[in-house]
């Protein structure tokens, strides 16, 4: 998944960016990876295994890190589509909000390698944001972008964009939410795509991956 990630990050033409990759101390496979690409673009950040964080502390972590104007949300489980960046800022300078949500994605379901369009809504995980705009994140494991996300819709200062195509959302059995939440709050909402459709979204997160 992590080179699926960076894959699609490298592939961003988006030109101006840095992708931060948070990693344990212990992890060997990430820092060797990570070590061996040789692509200043993308920036190792160690932490150390003990205490273990959650992922909002994860997340305030690299914003403290993070250089650019802009920050992006990158979740290693997913597929970001090579114009994602750059349409999401482009929806930020033309609204003169400074962030942008999907409100719209692909989803596809690993174990039935089936794939689904997404019901409407503010998918916290898409945000691209200004990052002095960008609330701190709550110290939770799960769910820490919905928070810092309503405060973002409460002050009026995200934009939605609906281009499902630019990222999909990808289960596969070992995500921060079990297949409970995935059934019920996401595939119950969703339309499903035709089989060709899934074939292709299929083929795409092979390619990424390898």
């Amino acid at each position: 998944m992590l080179r699926r990630a960076v894959s699609c990050f490298l592939s961003q033409t988006y030109r101006s960016r840095e992708l931060l990759v948070l990693y344990q101390e212990d992890d060997h496979i990430s820092r060797d990876y990570l070590a061996g690409l040789g692509e200043p673009s993308v920036l190792p950040v160690e932490i150390p295994c003990s205490p273990r964080l959650s992922t909002g502390l994860l997340r305030n972590a690299a914003l403290e890190v993070a250089r650019g104007h802009y920050v992006a949300l990158w979740d290693d489980d997913d597929w970001h589509g090579p114009t994602r960046l750059a349409e999401q800022i482009s929806a930020i300078a033309s609204t003169a909000k400074p962030g942008c949500v999907l409100s719209r994605l692909v989803l596809y379901d690993g174990l039935t390698q089936s794939a689904f369009l997404s019901a409407t809504r503010t998918w916290e995980g898409s945000l691209v944001a200004e990052r002095t705009a960008v609330p701190a994140f709550p110290d939770l494991r799960q769910g820490s972008d919905t928070p810092s996300i309503n405060r973002m819709l409460g002050d009026r200062t995200l934009v939605g964009l609906d281009r499902p195509e630019l990222y999909i959302y990808v289960y596969h059995g070992g995500n921060t939410w079990n297949r409970a939440h995935w059934e019920a709050n996401l595939l119950g909402f969703a339309h499903p795509l035709s089989r060709d459709d899934s074939d292709r979204v299929r083929s795409l997160l092979t390619l990424e991956r390898e």
